[in-house]
């Protein structure tokens, strides 16, 4: 048995994913391990005991259908105008909170060094998404493929899902790019969760 560590970001941290049996949550069981899976927490009944899945597996497979619909021309559009508004707005909160952090005095050098430097990502990132060539489709996959950070893909996870459900049942044969054990609930646009920052 192969015990080496599999390559996987964690990326559902912040995403619903659930039982397709009992609609329970599921969880990367045990995290720590080697190989983690998802599996059903509740174990109702013998359905949810056969719901697991590796999370490499899933998360490979979500990536794939995200990166999918990211890339096309109207889905594109709305990410660049999502990415305007956040530097509009969610840019300056942040100098804000700097600057107050700043002001106080008492404030650890530690922590203000730790704000301004996540700053200076956010401020990185930005003009990454601000280039005319963001958004296009072969941006998108290198930027996911190469650039993009484990904070940022799971964050991108809750704008485009409300919850993933697992079901047990056979792996699809490989290269199949649909997988029936599978069901993404995909968000209506505009209904964004206000508290989710894009990065």
């Amino acid at each position: 048995m192969n015990d080496s560590p599999q390559q996987w970001d964690d990326i559902l941290a912040d995403t619903l994913v659930e039982c397709g049996h009992c609609h329970g949550p599921m969880s990367p069981l045990p995290p720590e391990a080697p190989q983690p899976r998802y599996e059903c927490l509740r174990q109702m009944d013998s359905a949810c005991t056969a719901v697991a899945m590796p999370a490499p597996e899933l998360e490979r497979y979500v990536a794939t259908q995200m990166v999918a619909e990211m890339v096309k021309p109207a889905v594109a559009d709305l990410l660049r105008e999502a990415v305007h508004q956040v530097v509009e707005t969610e840019l300056p909160q942040h100098e804000r909170e700097l600057a107050e952090l700043e002001a106080r005095g008492n404030v650890p050098a530690s922590e203000v060094e730790a704000k301004r430097d996540s700053l200076g990502e956010k401020r990185r990132a930005y003009q990454q998404l601000m280039d005319p060539e963001a958004f296009s489709p072969r941006w998108q996959v290198d930027w996911w493929n190469r650039r993009a950070d484990t904070s940022s893909k799971r964050g991108l996870c809750p704008l485009f899902f409300t919850k993933i459900e697992v079901r047990s049942g056979a792996a699809p044969v490989p290269g199949a790019y649909e997988d029936e054990r599978i069901t993404l609930h995909w968000r209506v646009w505009g209904s964004v969760p206000e508290d989710k920052d894009l990065l």
